[in-house]
C-alpha cells in the first residue's frame, strides 16, 4: 500500500514538476518562434533588397557602358568633324590666296593693256609685235651663235697660223675668266680630262692653270676639244704637286 502510495506521490510530483517546467519554458519557446519568424521575414526583406541591389547594379554597368561608347563615339566624332574643319579652313585659305593673286594679276593685265592702248596698237597688232620680236630675238641668238663658233674657228686658225709662223710655241688666248674642273686623272701618262670645251671657248693647246684651294697646283695643256670636255697634259715645269680631280682650272 504503501509502495502504491509513494507511486501516486511520485507521479504527482513529476505532473507538478512537468506543470512548473511548461509554464517557464513555454514562454521562451513563443519568443524564440517569435524571434525566429522575424529573423526569416529580415532574412526575405534582406534576399529581396540584394536582388534588387544587384539588379540596379547590372543596369548601372550596362548604362555606364553604354554611356562610355557614346563618349568614345561623340569623340571620334569630333575629331573628324575638327579635322574636316582644318581642311576647310586650309582650302578656304588657298582660294582667298589664290583669289588675291589672281585679282593682282588682273589689276596687271588691266594697266598692261591701258598702257598698250595709249600707243594706240590694238590687241591683233600688238601680238603681230610680240611675234616679231620673239622671231627677231630667235634670230638673233642664232647669229650670236654662229658668231661664236666662227670667232673659235678664227682663233684656232690664228693659233695654228702663228705655231707655224713663229719659231716658238706660243698658246693660243682662251677666253677670260674661263673656268672648269678635272674630272679625272691618268697619273701613269700624266694627263687629265677637263669638264670644259669648245662650247665653253676651249681651244687645242690653251694652258690652264690647276688650282687647289687658292693655291698653285700644276699647269696644263689642252691637247684634245670636244664639245664640252677636253684632255689635257700636265707640265711638268709648272708641277706644284699631284693634280686630283675635283681640283679647279682656270685661264
Amino acid at each position: 500500500m504503501l509502495i502504491r502510495i509513494s507511486l501516486i506521490v511520485a507521479i504527482l510530483a513529476g505532473l507538478g514538476a512537468l506543470l512548473v517546467s511548461h509554464l517557464q519554458v513555454g514562454p521562451k519557446i513563443e519568443d524564440l518562434k517569435t524571434t525566429l519568424q522575424n529573423t526569416q521575414t529580415e532574412l526575405k526583406t534582406t534576399q529581396d533588397e540584394r536582388t534588387k541591389a544587384r539588379k540596379e547594379a547590372k543596369t548601372a554597368k550596362e548604362t555606364l557602358a553604354n554611356t562610355a561608347k557614346e563618349l568614345a563615339d561623340t569623340q571620334a566624332t569630333l575629331k573628324e568633324t575638327a579635322a574636316k574643319a582644318t581642311t576647310q579652313e586650309a582650302r578656304a585659305n588657298r582660294s582667298e590666296t589664290d583669289l588675291r593673286k589672281t585679282r593682282t594679276d588682273l589689276t596687271e593685265a588691266e594697266r598692261s593693256l591701258a598702257a598698250w592702248k595709249a600707243l594706240g596698237r590694238g590687241v591683233d597688232q600688238i601680238a603681230s609685235d610680240l611675234q616679231a620680236l620673239a622671231n627677231a630675238t630667235a634670230a638673233n641668238e642664232a647669229l650670236n651663235e654662229e658668231k661664236r663658233v666662227m670667232i673659235r674657228k678664227i682663233n684656232n686658225l690664228q693659233q695654228r697660223l702663228a705655231q707655224y709662223e713663229s719659231d716658238k710655241d706660243v698658246p693660243p688666248d682662251l677666253p677670260p675668266g674661263l673656268k672648269g674642273k678635272v674630272v679625272a686623272v691618268d697619273p701613269k701618262w700624266d694627263f687629265v680630262i677637263l669638264n670644259i670645251g669648245s662650247n665653253q671657248g676651249l681651244v687645242p693647246r690653251g694652258e690652264l692653270l690647276v688650282d687647289r684651294g687658292g693655291k698653285l697646283v700644276a699647269k696644263v695643256r689642252v691637247t684634245s676639244v670636244e664639245a664640252n670636255q677636253s684632255i689635257a697634259n700636265v707640265m711638268p715645269e709648272w708641277r706644284q704637286a699631284e693634280v686630283l680631280a675635283g681640283d679647279e682650272v682656270l685661264h
